[in-house]
């Protein structure tokens, strides 16, 4: 009899719904965008310093406005980011909504956001009018997808920028260090500069041959090795 209850509770007992289990998955076909998980995509590279370009008398001219944020998918499938939003947090607190956009975003791949196509990135994957970030002064920013949850952050809204930064000769840029212990995007050691690296593909061609010389930066590309030595080879201890 003891046997006969406990099978029959066991039937009773019904499994788990799976809509329950798994995430819901949007698709755009449903209301714009995708939705993600956090740590699915990754603030990659932060351009807040503005480009310098060289005009051909060889002077050089530096807009603070030509600024690009790159994303990274990190995730498993690809994604659209339409509707996605980046929050800047810092002295005025900003929002901004990455507009409608035929763009997919591939696994492994990047994405270049910027803030005017008649800078040095003629031709970005999305542009989104207006978008400005702090100059030399501390911001974070906050990727949250179309559905508002949290996907990553970049920096931090008490401290300086992380890395990057204008010279008055030379612009560089924001990166992610790609350390092997993952570090957060809003811890500093997270981030290098930009590193003029001897590679032989060069991987800022998708800026204009004017910038290239006083712009260090990678738009929509891989990032540039770091050679800080400090947290990148990943101690144990």
């Amino acid at each position: 009899m003891r046997r006969l209850l406990l099978l029959s509770t066991l039937i009773a007992c019904d499994a788990p719904d799976d809509e329950v289990l798994q995430v819901g998955y949007r698709s755009p076909l449903d209301d714009g965008g995708d939705n993600g998980e956090r740590g699915t995509v990754q603030i990659n590279e932060i351009l807040w310093s503005g480009t310098v370009r060289e005009t051909e008398e060889g002077e050089t001219i530096w807009d603070p406005t030509d600024i690009f944020i790159e994303l990274r998918n990190e995730g498993a499938r690809p994604l659209n980011l339409s509707g996605w939003r980046l929050h800047i947090d810092g002295t005025q607190p900003e929002g901004f909504r990455i507009p409608e956009t035929d763009f997919v975003l591939g696994v492994a791949r990047e994405v270049l956001i910027v803030a005017k196509t008649s800078g040095c990135f003629p031709e970005p994957d999305i542009v989104i009018p207006g978008l400005r970030l702090p100059l030399d002064d501390p911001f974070r920013v906050v990727l949250v997808d179309i559905d508002e949850r949290l996907i990553e952050v970049a920096g931090d809204p008490q401290m300086p920028p992380f890395a990057g930064g204008y010279d008055l000769v030379v612009s560089r840029s924001m990166e992610q260090a790609g350390q092997i212990f993952g570090p957060r995007g809003s811890e500093p050691h997270a981030w290098h500069h930009y590193t003029n690296a001897p590679v032989q593909v060069p991987n800022n061609t998708r800026m204009k041959p004017e910038c290239r010389r006083f712009t260090g930066a990678s738009p929509g590309m891989p990032n540039s090795p770091d050679y800080s030595g400090a947290f990148a080879a990943g101690a144990f201890d």
